[in-house]
């Protein structure tokens, strides 16, 4: 589902059903994992008919799924393994069969971080409220970067905060996943997919080419070989952390979650032999995961719901984000704490008004950010009162705001 989030600020999906109205067609909205609304939509409110297809194409089983226990892992490891033995053997086992292996982790780079162990100091993006990734190509020395605004910077010897050579990488991304990988299986092809490999126009055809025809082992990469890709030789698909959206300040964040792992579960066992997928996660019993283990829609759908209906989140209230940025900390917190008075002023209390508080990702692209949320079952209302309020309060120079109705994330 495509949102868009600079202005004009629209979901794809909506916008379809809107322009399907406007000229009395039908619109099909296909999706192995459908949002909640949509579903909601079909099953509950009617809006939709809801047509299911029960199996898979030409009766294929579905992947099993097994769930790996990090925590019990790093007992026995005493540090944070990248493959589990069950993954490492399973991928030993389907080399030793001449079938292919999926391996996915959403998060590029080399190591998430690069930690002083002196003084505690993390090297930080400057302008964004997160750290810098290592990358350790393409110069041999590596670069820090930052996956929000583009920032770069060298690879400091000595910790710049404590003067002291204790500076460690800490975290892993795709790139550090490909070099272990190479290193347990020397004898494999292993290659990854992501957008830091995948920089020349013709490498993403190239790979998968490649891979469609057996000349590549091992496919390492982020969401983009999560969906849509058909490969009848891979019959093993190994999620290497599936716990890094799950934790989000966001209430989408466990939908999110199961929505992927189902996608990148789909890309195993769609030829003869049947698939095999293994999910590490340090929170084995989350619903998301349990869900997404035994694929079962439905009953992740039902859960979810009553966890949106006890805390009025969609699809049960609309919601509109107000987000007040400014290069000016103070400036943003004034007007953003200014705002919520006002609206609290003109909204009746059929309206949930959220406080004034600093963004999830308080600062991004060199700006401060701060969130008013409001949720309320009368979208057009409720829009025409945000503009009304907006329109009539003067915002300092250098401060921007930014309405989101239905908005797709809150960070």
């Amino acid at each position: 589902t495509y949102k868009q989030e600079e202005a004009p600020r629209y979901l794809a999906r909506d916008l379809a059903v809107v322009r399907a109205k406007i000229e009395k067609c039908v619109v099909i909205l296909g999706s192995a994992t459908p949002s909640l609304e949509s579903y909601h939509n079909a099953s509950v409110g009617g809006k939709y008919r809801l047509v299911t297809l029960t199996q898979r194409i030409d009766e294929k089983q579905m992947p099993l799924m097994r769930v790996v226990d990090l925590r019990q892992e790093r007992r026995k490891e005493k540090a944070a393994a990248i493959l589990s033995e069950k993954l490492r053997a399973a991928i030993a086992d389907r080399l030793e069969k001449r079938e292919q292996t999926i391996l996915f982790l959403n998060r590029r780079g080399f190591s998430t971080s690069l930690l002083c162990s002196n003084c505690g100091e993390a090297r930080n993006c400057p302008n964004c409220s997160v750290a810098l990734t290592f990358h350790r190509h393409p110069t041999a020395a590596g670069r820090l970067s930052c996956h929000l605004c583009g920032h770069t910077a060298a690879v400091p010897k000595k910790c710049p905060a404590c003067g002291k050579d204790a500076l460690i990488y800490a975290g892993f991304g795709t790139e550090k996943v490909e070099s272990t990988v190479a290193q347990i299986f020397p004898n494999a092809t292993v290659h990854r997919m992501d957008a830091d490999s995948m920089t020349r126009k013709e490498a993403y055809r190239e790979t998968l080419r490649n891979f469609r025809v057996g000349k590549i082992d091992i496919l390492v990469g982020t969401q983009m070989i999560a969906k849509g890709l058909h490969f009848p030789n891979v019959t093993l698909v190994g999620i290497i952390n599936a716990d890094l959206a799950l934790h989000l300040p966001d209430f989408r964040a466990g939908e999110r979650t199961f929505q992927l792992l189902t996608q990148v579960a789909g890309r195993a066992g769609r030829g003869e032999t049947p698939g095999e997928v293994f999910v590490q996660t340090y929170t084995p019993f989350s619903p998301s995961i349990q869900f997404a283990r035994h694929h079962d829609f439905a009953g992740y759908f039902q859960q979810e719901l009553e966890f949106r209906e006890r805390c009025d989140f969609p699809p049960f209230n609309h919601a509109i984000l107000i987000t007040i940025r400014s290069t000016h900390e103070g400036r943003a917190k004034l007007s953003a704490e200014t705002l919520k008075r006002r609206l609290k002023e003109a909204l009746s209390e059929e309206f949930i008004l959220g406080d004034a508080t600093p963004a999830p990702l308080e600062k991004l692209q060199g700006q401060f950010r701060f969130h008013v949320l409001i949720r309320g079952k009368a979208i057009m209302r409720l829009s025409h009162l945000v503009r009304e309020t907006l329109n009539k309060l003067p915002f300092p120079e250098y401060v921007t705001v930014t309405v989101d109705v239905d908005p797709y994330q809150l960070l």
